[in-house]
């Protein structure tokens, strides 16, 4: 308390001192208003000490009673007690020890008379020192009594908690041990059955064993690959550790060293891979290796096992194209997309042809393998096509300016690859080398003249040009077929009936015939040079025999008369009577 009011002395004189400066510096009205603030807070802080004093001395004077009420509570019920055992054990160690003297004094005293009372008194000291601390040995044992049925009590309570009920698993005579319930034997008894191949039935897990309840440690339970180990072993001497391969939880069979069966597995993965730094390989399979106990039976030689694993669970299998086959009817017929014909058959789309195998079905490893692999290649562009019209040409003139170039890019890509055949591929990065050039096609837009009457000029350009512009797919090339000699090209498609037919190039119309016969009505044209063309199985005819015609000019109409299965158009180039391969001179 001293030391407080000298501080607030002394901070009271040193804040008038202040005042006297801050009143000569700064002015009066200042020095008011600082001299109010200070006033205020002074107050404030000598109220709080003031009060924190009175509180203070209340709190000591209920305090200090209440203290000292526990301390003599405490030393009645235990530390009198303590200070009196100790008193009481000082005083019987004391008498302990003044006992040895008058021990030895009492054998000695009884040798004196006689052997025997000296044998005597000596088997008879430890009764004379219960007697004689007997009041010790009172107390001793009333306050360790209580202690000692504590102790017990925990160490009861201790046992029974790590102690439960249990089932005691008596198989084929031979406890097994104890589970928590019935289904962990059924568990058991399911992984013991699955882990054995069993061809000849001498191996049989018992689906009914002998089961007791019993209370044992919960440390004495076991679980379900225990008991499993243990049916195993309860078979006899045909047991072996060994290790267990299982592919889609299903055993496929057992060797005896499972580092052999791993080195197996990464010789078959291995054998896909080609080297490459960014590849990784893994089975489609979830595949496990499972060390345990094994029925010798069941123990497979590492080769067989080789064997077994790439040996082949699907065979190739082919689809034989037909006539009238495309991608898209292949495709529906044999449940496939195309995409998977293109990776199974290289070339596919240049391979549709009457005859030709596709392999729609891969020989399949009974083990799969994936491969992903990070590949890096150049693959061409193809160059766009731009088309520019002619007015003075005929529709059906085509005729190429520029050539077109294809460019070139780099492509990063992520392939995946199911046993050895591509399955999906996907681009990670592409930078273009070379960008490719279009080609400029000049194409004829100059109409056909309709008009029947409409005369030709009969000029010979000595180059022929495609006589249906409406439809450019032939369906039967020049050259041998079926049935014999085919001696020009049939072209045809959808709506292609009634389209006009036009002149292949300037000439004179030799020869026409309105019906009757193989070709229908037809048209020939003679060119001069000894090239003349015929147009056949058409619908309608425009002009007549003598009449000159122009190129481009409209002649007929497609149809299908004659010996003819649908409408279509049959077009031959004769030279001197004989007909030639019209593919080599149309443009």
């Amino acid at each position: 308390m001293m030391l407080i009011d000298k501080f607030i002395k002394k901070s009271a004189e040193f804040m008038r001192r202040l005042n006297n400066v801050i009143r000569n510096v700064i002015g009066h009205n200042l020095v008011i208003a600082y001299h109010y603030s200070y006033t205020i807070c002074y107050l404030t802080g000598a109220r709080t000490i003031r009060v924190l004093r009175r509180l203070g001395k209340r709190l000591a004077r209920v305090l200090i009673p209440t203290g000292r009420l526990l301390y003599k509570a405490v030393d009645f019920l235990l530390l009198k007690r303590i200070r009196a055992l100790g008193s009481s054990i000082k005083q019987e160690f004391i008498l302990f020890v003044k006992g040895f003297p008058l021990a030895a004094q009492r054998v000695r005293s009884g040798y004196k008379s006689s052997p025997l009372t000296g044998i005597k008194v000596s088997l008879l000291l430890p009764f004379f020192a219960v007697r004689r601390h007997k009041k010790t040995l009172v107390k001793v044992f009333n306050i360790a009594t209580p202690a000692a049925a504590l102790a017990a009590l925990i160490m009861t309570i201790n046992f029974w908690s790590g102690m439960t009920f249990a089932l005691a698993v008596e198989y084929d005579g031979q406890t097994l041990g104890y589970i928590t319930d019935e289904t962990v034997y059924d568990n058991a008894a399911n992984l013991a059955t699955d882990r054995v191949i069993n061809p000849d039935k001498s191996f049989e897990v018992q689906r009914t064993p002998k089961l007791t309840i019993t209370v044992v440690s919960k440390s004495d339970i076991i679980d379900e690959v225990e008991v499993c180990d243990k049916i195993i072993e309860s078979s006899g001497d045909a047991i072996t550790e060994g290790a267990g391969l299982y592919i889609d939880n299903k055993f496929e069979g057992a060797v005896q060293s499972g580092s052999e069966l791993n080195d197996l597995l990464n010789s078959i993965l291995s054998s896909y891979e080609n080297g490459s730094k960014n590849e990784r390989s893994e089975f489609i399979q979830d595949v496990d290796v499972v060390d345990g106990l094994y029925p010798i039976s069941s123990i497979t030689p590492i080769q067989d096992m080789r064997k077994h694993l790439t040996s082949l669970s699907m065979v190739d299998k082919y689809y034989t194209i037909v006539k009238g086959d495309c991608p898209i009817l292949i495709s529906e017929k044999t449940d496939m997309t195309i995409s998977e014909l293109r990776s199974l058959n290289p070339d596919f789309d240049k391979k549709i042809f009457p005859d030709v195998k596709m392999l729609v079905q891969k020989a399949q490893p009974y083990l799969r393998v994936q491969v992903i692999r990070t590949v890096e290649y150049d693959e061409t562009i193809d160059y766009k096509t731009q088309t520019v019209k002619d007015s003075k040409q005929y529709i059906g003139y085509s005729a190429v300016r520029t050539n077109g170039i294809e460019g070139k890019k780099h492509i990063k890509a992520e392939v995946t690859l199911i046993d050895g055949v591509e399955s999906a591929r996907k681009i990670l990065d592409t930078k273009v080398i070379k960008k490719p050039v279009d080609k400029v096609v000049v194409v004829g837009e100059k109409r056909v003249n309709n008009s029947v009457s409409a005369a030709g000029d009969g000029i010979t350009t000595g180059r022929f040009t495609w006589p249906l512009p409406s439809c450019r797919m032939i369906s039967s090339n020049y050259g041998y077929r079926g049935g014999g000699f085919h001696s020009g090209i049939d072209i045809s498609g959808n709506g292609v009936y009634g389209k006009p037919v036009i002149a292949a190039d300037g000439g004179k119309v030799c020869e026409v015939s309105h019906g009757g016969g193989g070709y229908g009505k037809y048209i020939i044209v003679d060119h001069g040079g000894g090239y003349r063309t015929l147009y056949a199985h058409l619908s309608s005819i425009n002009i007549a025999t003598g009449q000159k015609v122009s190129k481009g000019q409209l002649i007929g109409r497609a149809g299908s008369t004659g010996w003819s299965t649908g409408p279509h158009l049959h077009f031959e180039i004769r030279i001197n009577g004989k007909p030639v391969n019209p593919n080599s001179y149309l443009k």
